[in-house]
């Protein structure tokens, strides 16, 4: 596995600082999660740094098999440190780490380690963005190696589930020989999969299977058939005994419809005593779900992204028909 001149660059930077708090986006996926305990690992373990996690997500019950090296926070003032460096993983718009976040990073010297398209300038210290990584848990591999030959079961481990989720068990277009290069790598660490696998996907309750049946006859159909979506409200929670959680790989499923091209998955919310509609779009080849969020001060991949806009699923349907149709209609 090639290690690139950025992972060395960052690895001098983490040398230099003592206390370090790492980030991810907030509700954070597999791929933010298993790289901030990788590097964290890495950090306290190899380099003993003193290393905190920050969130404002709790931290996500169906990776809860995943050793947790250090304090996990989702309030600044459990920090504890005074004047850390702050990497921020897997997002390189300052907001999708929380609306508390911009101003605790004022003043803090900061690292930014992302695979997505987006802003380039958001860390003081180090901005490092590379879209053509599958996961930024290849770059934080890359990161590691940098520094060691081979590395120890809890960071291979985590590193693992972050590559994992973002490409799909290593199924999806973005699945570069690079990416398997570092899979191989983790492997030797020497890392056993199965039991992992069973750990990330055998882990369902009855209420979710339940749960998860109700929603597939809630799909539906548009453009014939090439656009799959579904609204989500706010009260099944309670009424299937779940949580916003349980909804984790849904919309992937509805992309395994033969005639579906763009998956749409609309999550309903309130925020500021106002409906709130949490968005997630999924599609392959050509067809850009990216492009269409972006409008709606949205990211993510191109066949992979999110957004946050407020309205009702009607209201936030509307707003993003057109832009599918333009999408599916080339």
């Amino acid at each position: 596995m090639k290690i690139c001149a950025d992972a060395k660059n960052i690895l001098e930077i983490l040398k230099r600082h003592t206390d370090i708090v790492v980030t991810m986006h907030a509700n954070p996926d597999g791929d933010a999660v298993g790289s901030a305990l990788g590097l964290a690992w890495f950090l306290r373990e190899s380099l003993r740094k003193n290393v905190c996690i920050y969130n404002e997500s709790d931290f996500p019950n169906w990776l809860s098999f995943l050793p947790v090296p250090c304090a996990y926070v989702t309030d600044f003032r459990e920090i504890p440190f005074s004047a850390p460096l702050v990497v921020m993983l897997d997002a390189g718009e300052t907001q999708r780490f929380g609306e508390k976040f911009p101003p605790y990073l004022e003043g803090k010297k900061s690292v930014c380690i992302d695979h997505h398209l987006g802003d380039t300038r958001i860390a003081t210290e180090y901005n490092w963005i590379d879209p053509s990584m599958a996961a930024t848990g290849q770059m934080v591999a890359q990161i590691v190696y940098a520094e060691n030959e081979k590395t120890f079961e809890e960071a291979a481990k985590a590193l693992y589930v972050a590559l994992s989720c973002d490409t799909g068990n290593f199924t999806f277009g973005n699945t570069s020989s690079e990416c398997i290069q570092c899979l191989a790598r983790l492997v030797e660490t020497p890392l056993a999969l199965s039991p992992i696998r069973e750990a990330m996907d055998n882990t369902w309750t009855v209420r979710k299977l339940h749960f998860w049946g109700k929603l597939f006859s809630m799909v539906r159909f548009a453009f014939d058939e090439q656009l799959a979506f579904i609204a989500v409200p706010q009260e099944m929670y309670a009424e299937y005994g779940v949580s916003k959680e349980d909804l984790e790989g849904f919309v992937e499923q509805m992309r395994k419809v033969r005639t579906v091209r763009i998956a749409l998955l609309m999550r309903e919310e309130m925020k500021n005593d106002s409906p709130f509609i949490k968005i997630s779009m999924r599609s392959t080849g050509d067809d850009d779900v990216r492009g269409i969020l972006t409008r709606f001060n949205g990211g993510g991949h191109k066949n992979a992204a999110g957004a946050g806009v407020f309205g009702t699923p009607e209201q936030v349907y509307a707003m993003l028909y057109p832009h599918i149709g333009n999408v599916l209609q080339k």
